[in-house]
């Protein structure tokens, strides 16, 4: 018999899934991290005020229980103009950068007026489709995983969920005379690159390290992060691979995940695995037709 549980306690575990998230991804007191942040305090990301947002999603997008209402044709096409949306809205954006960076261009509010106008459109329709898109994910997502085995009384737990933005980018600092990352802070997204450029200089010069910005795709908070792209097959893979985050969080190996640098590769490699088996199974079960046909990798928003 498949244990489920009941509506109010799934509410009570995501509520205790967020703080325990926040306080898992929340910078260790650490003196080398606390070094760094010296320098970022201003534009480290929030991740308490994202959570809570995202939990507040997830509510309603359960109270409303539709994805489970939709057969598997109506699941495939709310899915499948999920990605449309997303690919024209990353395209609109795209084309406003251009104009704005035009120098040629002296009236860029009328000549990018359509396309603001398009993209407000565009940003309407996947509000709409977002909470379905994602219902429909998740719960093929925890199938997969239920059918593996990675489950409690039958049933994956913490739950699937993730929400679909932008996420922030990451400063890794490492020692300059070995590769060995001494800390890991999340900072606002969109910082544009003149001003990424000028932090890791300030954090190198100051403390002696190397410092370099990165993009990341996913966060494993709770709900788990990812970022806005129109690849199905990276997308089942990283909602899958941040679940497993969350999944590791009470176990030896997500608990002890910055003892050291080796139990930190051990579990993004479970991670990895995991995300990619479940992802391609996810594909083939349900999407049997994209696995060859996917949309153009398209995933980083401005």
């Amino acid at each position: 018999m498949c244990f489920r549980l009941s509506r109010a306690a799934e509410w009570l575990l995501l509520l205790g899934m967020c703080v325990a998230a926040l306080t898992y991804s929340a910078p260790r007191a650490e003196d080398e991290t606390d070094k760094v942040r010296a320098y970022t305090r201003d534009i480290e990301f929030d991740y308490f005020s994202w959570m809570l947002d995202a939990a507040r999603i997830k509510v309603q997008q359960g109270a409303a229980g539709i994805p489970g209402y939709l057969d598997r044709e109506s699941s495939k096409i709310v899915v499948s103009d999920y990605l449309h949306v997303t690919q024209r809205i990353i395209q609109a954006e795209d084309a406003l950068n251009r104009i704005y960076a035009d120098t040629g261009i002296a009236d860029k509010q009328s000549s990018s007026a359509h396309i603001r106008l398009e993209l407000a459109q565009l940003n309407e329709r996947q509000t709409e489709l977002a909470p379905l898109a994602e219902g429909v994910l998740q719960e093929q997502v925890a199938a997969v995983a239920a059918d593996l085995g990675l489950t409690i009384l039958g049933q994956p737990i913490p739950s699937v969920l993730y929400h679909s933005t932008s996420v922030p980018d990451a400063l890794i600092v490492s020692p300059r005379n070995h590769i060995e990352q001494s800390a890991n802070i999340s900072i606002t997204p969109g910082l544009p690159v003149d001003r990424q450029a000028a932090l890791e200089q300030r954090v190198e010069r100051g403390l002696d390290v190397s410092a370099l910005v990165v993009p990341i795709g996913g966060v494993g908070v709770y709900p788990t992060m990812i970022m806005r792209t129109t690849d199905l097959t990276w997308l089942t893979s990283t909602v899958a691979h941040e679940w497993t985050h969350n999944y590791l969080e009470f176990r030896p190996l997500g608990l002890l995940y910055d003892d050291t640098p080796e139990l930190r590769t051990m579990n993004e490699t479970t991670a990895d695995i995991v995300g990619g088996e479940v992802g391609a199974e996810v594909l083939r079960r349900y999407y049997p037709e994209l696995q060859h046909a996917a949309l153009p990798d398209i995933r980083l928003v401005g």
